[in-house]
């Protein structure tokens, strides 16, 4: 049990395993300033690129996204969905994770200036809905400054890019928008006798335009604006934009306010009213608990946090630890179930203790078998080995229950420990057999989705075969050494007793 233990929480752990959804996503971001014409170019070169590859079937690249509240993206996000030949037709790699780094090596050797990501199309939507990126691991700085988040998060992805098992690493973009700042002066306002406001509503009208009033349609309104937009979208025109002085004249914007063309946030992101940067990761071959572990090793060892500034764990972790914490909750509370109602079915301590003793041993089966199917500890792994623990409280209580009833016969107490556990050996064998060959096909499947319910299915078909030779071998000695005490009440009342072990073991 210490054995098998130890090198079960050596393999590490995951929240969920990785299901094999036979297709992928790549994920694509580029500079904000990038034109739509340039982004469909960009877009065709990537899927030429794909086509190069025997596994892939068809490609579909969508650009940019509808403003509404739920998808908001620019020109620069693009997602291709790539559909791929089943697996066994495979010939320039084994697994999905081959795969994507053969994908993101050609497309960052033919396609310029671009970031790639490689996921798949359910599990990219399923981590973007529950913590808000798409990424395995999500890392988050908080604070005030987007410069010094921007040199934090920089820092971050040079400490955890080296760690083994990376996968893709991206700083989320914080700069990079193109963007025209008009300064109006206010001592050349003065000279030519502009009001700032007339200053103001110049760049309204060139911007947005300027409100007139309403047309109606029937029950129809809509609004009516000037729009008087620059000839491009550069300094210099629109500083030929006119502002009205108060005597009737018209001066250019460019003489009453300074234009420059500087680079701006291309987004803020905010949660609970604090500005955040994320450092997002994909894993490749690798346990998520292990690698967030070195990870955070490596960042409090090499990046320095400046007062006031925080890191947060997020995206799939943050959903293995509060899974973890409410396991840390849920576990000790059925387990005390299990232990109150020993207590209450036999009404001595004793054989309570000593049915649920041979539920640590129980689990032995459980992760022997994640170790030899190279499966790490999950969440339905963590179900399998509750429901493990109930199948060997069960077959404990059968012969716990049968020895009990042999001795109060009055039978001699080696020889009811072995009626009681010859006589229960069937019960046992069927009920083990019942439970296993139930979640037998479980363990065997392969089909979409089989991954979540594969180590669930192993833990308790492992584990019930495992728990029915320890609670025939073990139950009777740990029953032996706990009812000592009846033991030696029999040698003091029957000294030259000696009883007949073979023929009870025939009977």
């Amino acid at each position: 049990m210490v054995v098998s233990g130890y090198v079960f929480k050596n393999k590490g752990a995951n929240f969920v395993p990785r299901i094999d959804e036979g297709d992928a996503v790549v994920t694509i971001r580029r500079a904000p300033s990038i034109n739509l014409e340039e982004a469909k170019r960009l877009d065709l070169l990537v899927q030429k690129t794909l086509f190069q590859f025997p596994e892939v079937i068809t490609t579909l690249a969508m650009t940019g996204r509808a403003e509404v509240a739920i998808d908001p993206v620019g020109k620069d996000t693009n997602d291709t969905f790539v559909r791929l030949k089943p697996k066994k037709e495979w010939t320039t790699a084994k697994d999905l994770d081959g795969l994507s780094v053969a994908f993101k090596d050609a497309l960052e050797r033919e396609v310029p200036s671009t970031f790639f990501s490689i996921s798949q199309p359910i599990e990219d939507r399923t981590n973007e809905m529950i913590s808000g990126s798409r990424a395995d691991v999500q890392i988050m700085i908080t604070g005030t400054d987007l410069l010094e988040l921007k040199r934090v998060s920089e820092a971050i992805r040079d400490a955890v890019k080296g760690i083994a098992g990376t996968g893709d690493v991206r700083v989320e973009r914080v700069l990079g928008m193109p963007e025209l700042t008009v300064k109006p002066d206010r001592a050349r306002l003065a000279r030519y006798g502009v009001h700032m406001e007339d200053a103001l509503l110049a760049i309204e009208a060139a911007r947005v335009g300027m409100p007139l009033g309403w047309v109606y349609e029937g029950q129809k309104r809509f609004e009516t604006r000037l729009l008087v937009p620059p000839r491009a979208p550069v300094p210099e025109a629109l500083g030929d934009l006119l502002v009205e002085t108060d005597d009737g004249h018209r001066v250019p914007l460019s003489e009453v306010a300074t234009i420059t063309e500087a680079e701006g946030p291309a987004q803020i992101r905010r949660e609970n009213r604090v500005r955040i940067v994320r450092v997002e990761v994909n894993l490749r071959g690798r346990d998520l608990l292990s690698w967030v572990t070195d990870a955070q090793i490596a960042v409090d060892d090499k990046v320095v946090l400046p007062s006031g500034y925080e890191i947060q764990w997020s995206g799939q972790f943050e959903n293995f630890e509060r899974a973890s914490k409410r396991l840390a909750v849920v576990v000790p509370i059925a387990l005390a179930l299990i232990f109150g109602m020993l207590l209450w079915n036999f009404g001595d301590v004793r054989y309570a203790i000593s049915v649920f003793a041979v539920v640590p041993f129980a689990l032995t089966g459980g992760m022997v078998g994640l170790i030899l199917r190279d499966m790490e500890f999950s969440i339905p792994a963590a179900v399998g080995f509750i429901a493990l623990a109930g199948v060997a409280v069960l077959n404990g209580v059968v012969l716990a229950t049968d020895v009990r009833h042999a001795l109060h016969e009055g039978g001699h107490f080696d020889s009811a420990l072995v009626k009681g556990s010859v006589h229960t050996m069937r019960a046992v064998l069927t009920t083990g057999a019942v439970a296993a060959l139930g979640f037998l096909p479980m363990a065997l499947a392969t089909g979409a989705g089989s991954e979540v319910q594969r180590p669930l299915a192993t833990t308790v078909v492992f584990g019930i075969g495992a728990s029915t030779l320890m609670t025939m071998f073990l139950l009777p000695a740990i029953l032996k050494i706990t009812l000592r005490r009846e033991q030696k009440a029999q040698l003091h009342a029957h000294p030259h007793h000696h009883p007949v072990v073979a023929t009870t073991a025939r009977e």
